[in-house]
């Protein structure tokens, strides 16, 4: 299986500990496959609430958060620039998008605070319109990254069968091959519901079906994997709590992204996936 990697990175920084924390995502990646990182900052001049006072950030401000940014990533041996680009708070995901389509990043990386779920009804966070906006894959790093106390790094892979298996196993790899990781195939088996509202247990020959061939695509990747199929549950609680078990560094999902109405009518696994961690979440190109 060929892969591209990652050789160009956008990186959004707006100063939060989860920005920071991405910063470190991102310099372990780029590091190891000498990527180039475009470090992007969308300033806006609009009057806000933080740290307890109603401000407005400056010029100045959000120059020396780039400069900073930068120089962490530089003192890392990492190439990296760095952009401003000018939005109001409600388009903060399609200044990223537009300035990760001129980067043309195979890429992006941004923090995410996440929204409790009541606040989820009503708005959306930056990272979950950034997945409507793009097809490129989107890593979003919700906390402080803890160190591993395993070598070599761990990447999990949810699969499911369908457009999205080639494409998350793509990103699979790209991760891994980066971070130097082993990885751990994780299906879980699902309650399908038929034509005519019926529902039934996904075939034990579909979950082999599918398993064979996400093996024979790592395996001709060259990647060290294990595997394992856990029980009709829902998918999102499952994968987190494995995630936690084994201790992964990384979460990579299929790149199926629902539009905003979609995910507020029906849900969504990655976003329930995001909600219910707090580990870095690889979502896998978007194929239209």
């Amino acid at each position: 299986m060929r892969t591209h990697g990652f050789g160009r990175i956008l990186l959004a920084a707006d100063g939060s500990d989860q920005a920071k924390a991405a910063v470190a995502v991102t310099s372990s990646i780029a590091h190891s496959s000498s990527a180039a990182v475009r470090v992007v900052h969308v300033w806006n001049l609009e009057v806000h609430h933080r740290h307890g006072v109603w401000d407005v950030e400056t010029r100045s401000e959000a120059e020396k958060l780039l400069d900073e940014t930068v120089g962490r990533l530089r003192e890392a041996g990492i190439e990296a620039g760095s952009q401003i680009c000018r939005a109001d708070a409600g388009h903060v995901a399609a200044a990223i998008a537009e300035s990760a389509r001129e980067f043309e990043a195979d890429l992006i990386v941004v923090g995410s605070r996440g929204l409790p779920d009541w606040q989820a009804m009503i708005q959306h966070s930056t990272s979950h319109q950034l997945l409507g906006s793009v097809d490129a894959p989107v890593l979003i790093v919700r906390g402080p990254v803890p160190e591993p106390h395993h070598e070599p790094a761990r990447v999990l892979l949810a699969i499911a069968g369908g457009d999205d298996l080639v494409p998350g196993v793509r990103a699979a790899v790209a991760a891994a091959t980066a971070l130097g990781a082993e990885v751990r195939v994780v299906h879980v088996a699902q309650a399908i519901i038929g034509v005519q509202g019926f529902a039934y247990v996904e075939p034990d020959e579909d979950i082999r079906k599918t398993l064979d061939e996400v093996t024979t695509l790592l395996k001709e990747a060259g990647v060290k994997f294990s595997s394992v199929v856990l029980e009709d549950g829902p998918v999102a609680k499952a994968v987190a709590g494995i995630a936690a078990q084994w201790e992964a560094d990384l979460i990579v999902v299929g790149g199926s992204r629902m539009g905003d109405l979609g995910s507020l009518m029906l849900g969504s696994v990655t976003h329930d996936l995001l909600r219910a961690t707090a580990r870095p979440v690889l979502v896998a190109e978007r194929i239209r």
